[in-house]
């Protein structure tokens, strides 16, 4: 019978910067997390000896209350933020932070909610329903917005011997959710076209929501006065965010109705629900992953970009030169590159819950006592690099997830806010599009390397707009 591991307390009491004065240890907390993430995490496992423990978490005061979280480091603990009978999800997308419901058309978003709410079950299940049945449109789409970034990346490359990869990743996100979902272009002619401003509305709609939480790379003291004291009111968009709403409401109608008739949630709802899903969870996800995907495969070894060459190629012309789900299924170093990305650099960094009674959280070490109402924190890019699960963990190995043995560590993988085996429901928290984002990376890879036979990125550079990736070689297919 396997030892009991020791009850602990938690330790740290997330002022641990200034003691008895919580608002300064707080700030203090606050700069110290943005001046360095990897070494804020670093110094607090080195100061505990412990991959659980208690700290302030972005956004604290002035502007904010203080925001003290448990926050688990490992892949032991780090799972029971998923079990719906302990803690609960309801407004804990940031942390005990909330951005104001006018971003939102004064309705909860279907991700604020807790799977007991029964608003949840109806939204999820809408959501779910418009990713499975528009899967005809889906791979036509996906090829049709990839040929028009990667014609624009032509272009770059011949006259400037590089082409930056983000805001195009933008584009292609943006016109392929738009095309798919709402069965429209975004910059055709209309009443309510979005022109070629779709990704910046989505952007500009996004960006205050996450500002107190993020960091884009200003200079610290610019980002600490505008970004992360104070939330930045919506009145600030709120003309970028209109241009989103008269869409929706312009070309979505058919998908309004069906929200009304077929899963009883009212217009408004629905609608605001819409751009959430499409503006934050998609949009938002794919800008910040496609470019990082990339640069993970145009920074690895020649030989990786030769294989996934040979077995896209093989793939697709075995489906008589066409890209099929039958195809992208067969791509199994494909698929476990991108999931090796999720896992190096998740497009979502903390999940978050709250405690619904006295518990027990379990690391490798020894159990701690949680109570009733705290809020627990994951720290995704920490806990997905734990060295006990995962060999070389720092590592980016494309074959980590290919064959039978590598697919057993899918488990493990946590990005889409629950085990990558496990899917989505309307009664879990569980990524909407958890095994559909992976298949839409998968094809956007297979267009690209039937398109290209190489490429090289350079390093990440962090600016004012983010971290960006730029291409210095891109090798066109011969005989294309």
């Amino acid at each position: 019978m396997p030892e009991t591991l020791p009850l602990k307390e938690v330790p740290g009491d997330g002022n641990d910067a200034v003691g008895r004065w919580p608002h300064l240890g707080a700030i203090e907390n606050r700069i110290e997390f943005f001046h360095g993430e990897q070494e804020f995490w670093s110094s607090r496992l080195e100061k505990y000896g412990s991959t659980v423990f208690r700290v302030n978490m972005p956004p604290s005061p002035p502007g904010f209350s203080a925001n003290p979280v448990i926050m688990l480091l490992d892949l032991k603990s780090l799972p029971i933020l998923f079990d719906s009978s302990k803690v609960e999800k309801k407004d804990v997308l940031l942390g005990s932070y909330m951005p104001s419901l006018s971003f939102y058309g004064g309705i909860r978003p279907c991700i604020f909610l807790d799977p007991s709410e029964e608003r949840h079950c109806q939204l999820k299940s809408f959501m779910m329903d418009l990713i499975k049945s528009n899967a005809d449109k889906w791979i036509p789409e996906i090829e049709k917005a990839a040929s028009e970034i990667f014609s624009v990346w032509d272009d770059k490359m011949a006259k400037n011997g590089t082409a930056e990869l983000n805001s195009e990743c933008g584009r292609f996100a943006c016109n392929v959710l738009f095309r798919t979902i709402v069965g429209r272009d975004p910059a055709a002619p209309g009443e309510a076209s979005l022109g070629e401003k779709g990704p910046f509305y989505f952007q500009a709609w996004l960006g205050p929501q996450v500002a107190p939480v993020a960091s884009v790379g200003l200079p610290h003291v610019l980002e600490e006065t505008m970004m992360h004291s104070f939330p930045i009111p919506h009145f600030t968009i709120a003309h970028f965010h209109q241009k989103l709403v008269d869409f929706i409401e312009t070309y979505a109608t058919d998908l309004l109705d069906k929200a009304d008739k077929e899963y009883g949630i009212e217009r408004n709802d629905a609608l605001h629900n819409l751009i959430f899903t499409l503006g934050f969870n998609a949009f938002g996800g794919l800008l910040i992953f496609l470019p990082s995907l990339l640069g993970f495969i145009g920074r690895a070894d020649e030989s990786v970009r030769k294989a996934l060459v040979s077995e896209i190629r093989n793939a697709v012309e075995m489906e008589g030169g066409e890209i099929t789900v039958g195809a992208v299924h067969r791509m199994d170093l494909v698929k476990s590159v991108v999931y090796e990305s999720l896992r190096m650099r998740p497009p979502v960094h903390y999940l978050y819950a709250r405690a619904k009674e006295d518990l027990v959280v379990e690391s490798y070490d020894a159990r701690y006592a949680v109570k009733k109402g705290e809020v627990i924190g994951g720290c995704l890019p920490f806990a997905s690099r734990d060295p006990r699960v995962f060999e070389d963990a720092d590592t980016f190995v494309a074959s980590r997830f290919a064959g039978a043995e590598g697919r057993k560590l899918l488990h493990h993988v946590l990005w889409s806010n629950g085990h990558s085996d496990v899917l989505p429901s309307p009664h879990n928290k569980q990524c909407a599009a958890a095994d559909f984002v992976p298949f839409l990376c998968q094809t956007f890879l297979a267009c690209f390397f039937l398109r290209y036979d190489d490429c090289i990125i350079d390093e990440p550079k962090i600016s004012g707009s983010g971290i960006s990736y730029t291409f210095t070689s891109l090798k066109s297919r011969a005989n294309r």
